[in-house]
């Protein structure tokens, strides 16, 4: 197998410094000519609001409407009529029937193509519906019907923080020669607001024919010869929070990988197992484990290998073996220094007691915060683990750093009742 890095690695100019990028109302009529491609399904909840938050800054929408039975052709073609003259819009409609050679049936005999890999078999419960398998095929039916000459990709339920920095970006990118524009998604948040997790994700994309999507499901863009991942601008957060979400066939994602690696002889590119490891963890640890260790064989990108050991200490630490969880941790280390791993080892060397070891992990992952996370970050977790560390130092016998850690988780969860008595506890014993 050879490795199908298809999401880009950091680029030698990785133009990170967005504050001085030019404002919208410095452009006058000649701003950039921006597409706006969108992949839908039953999304009349939240298109009002991204084209809200977007629609000024783009000149065309270019929108592939999924087994859709609501009203999101009507909403589009409203806004596209009140846009006027000018603007453009095209609607690629997919469904079962218009396009059967994207579509599975949701049985379990569809799932029993080619042989398993460890005796398993596909999770249920099955729908006996259609059931879209070719997400980026899908994708690839509206992105060449993009004319502008840079195309803006979003989920209908996604919102952009900063949609003033479209055309300053794209401008920037221009300046530099730069093909596609990787921006922070945030995709995982506690109900504070705070994010568990973060990634970089494709965001503008110039518009080429050697740019297309690829990937059954968590399908990615491959092509770019010049990619930048860009701090601090087109900030995007994923809402969750679309009607399409209601109607999703169980294990939708788990279900398309199990048919494309198995129909395949299990050859496939690495990232298809390792994303297919992720789906099924929950349903089939030891599987999601041997998927890994295949992965391993056939990979060469140091992040997501570190991601992938990751995924492992997270199955061993669900089955209470601290030891090898925190073995999987180290590895994930060594294999790319992220604050995440260093995290999660400091959770696992708690559950082991290993009370040094815990704020060893701990100060590891702050000092590797400034290292690039493409893949797997997430401030939440550093905060949570300062919690561990309080206790940690308690169990060591440093009272006063214990409530200076505290204290500092505090300041992240404000009035907390189990912190507040872990630090009312550590002035009791430092009084006494």
């Amino acid at each position: 197998m050879t490795d199908d890095s298809t999401l880009p690695t950091p680029s030698d100019d990785p133009f990170c410094k967005t504050d001085v990028l030019k404002r919208p109302e410095e452009f006058g009529p000649d701003h950039p000519s921006v597409s706006l491609h969108l992949l839908v399904k039953n999304g009349e909840s939240c298109v009002p609001r991204l084209l809200d938050l977007v629609g000024r800054y783009v000149d065309e929408v270019v929108a592939v409407v999924n087994d859709t039975t609501d009203r999101t052709v009507e909403i589009l073609e409203g806004y596209a009529r009140d846009r006027g003259e000018g603007f453009r819009l095209e609607v690629v409609e997919v469904t079962s029937g218009s396009r059967p050679h994207l579509y599975l049936i949701d049985e379990p005999q569809t799932y029993e193509e080619g042989p398993s890999l460890t005796g398993e078999s596909c999770p249920g419960p099955f729908t006996g519906k259609p059931l879209l398998a070719d997400w980026s095929a899908a994708r690839n039916l509206g992105w060449r019907k993009c004319t502008r000459p840079w195309i803006l990709f979003l989920d209908a339920d996604d919102v952009v923080v900063d949609p003033e920095s479209i055309w300053g970006l794209v401008a920037g990118m221009e300046a530099r020669g730069v093909e596609m524009a990787c921006t922070r998604y945030v995709y995982d948040a506690t109900s504070q607001g705070a994010s568990h997790s973060e990634s970089y994700r494709e965001r503008i994309v110039r518009n080429r024919p050697h740019i297309y999507w690829v990937g059954p499901v968590h399908e990615t863009l491959r092509g770019s010869r010049k990619t930048a991942h860009v701090q601090g601008s087109l900030v995007v957060r994923d809402m969750k929070d679309s009607a399409g979400c209601d109607v999703r066939v169980p294990g939708r994602n788990l279900k398309v990988l199990y048919h494309h690696a198995r129909s395949r002889g299990w050859r496939v590119e690495p990232r298809i197992l390792l994303y297919l490891a992720v789906e099924s963890r929950p349903y089939l640890p030891d599987f999601a484990v041997e998927l890994v260790e295949r992965y391993l064989d056939g990979s060469t990108w140091p992040e997501e290998r570190a991601w992938a050991c990751s995924l492992v200490g997270e199955v061993m630490e669900e089955r209470r073996d601290f030891a090898s969880a925190s073995a999987w941790y180290e590895r994930s280390l060594a294999e790319y220094p992220g604050s995440k791993s260093a995290f999660r080892l400091c959770r696992s060397r708690f559950r082991e007691g290993r009370w040094r070891d815990v704020v060893d992990a701990y100060e590891v992952g702050v000092a590797n915060k400034p290292v690039v996370q493409l893949l797997d970050g997430g401030p939440v977790y550093e905060e949570m683990s300062r919690i561990l560390v309080a206790s940690a130092w308690d169990k060591l016998g440093d009272t006063a750093q214990a409530l200076a850690t505290c204290e500092a988780a505090l300041e992240a969860f404000p009035g907390e009742t189990n912190l507040v008595l872990m630090r009312d506890q550590f002035r009791r014993q430092l009084v006494r």
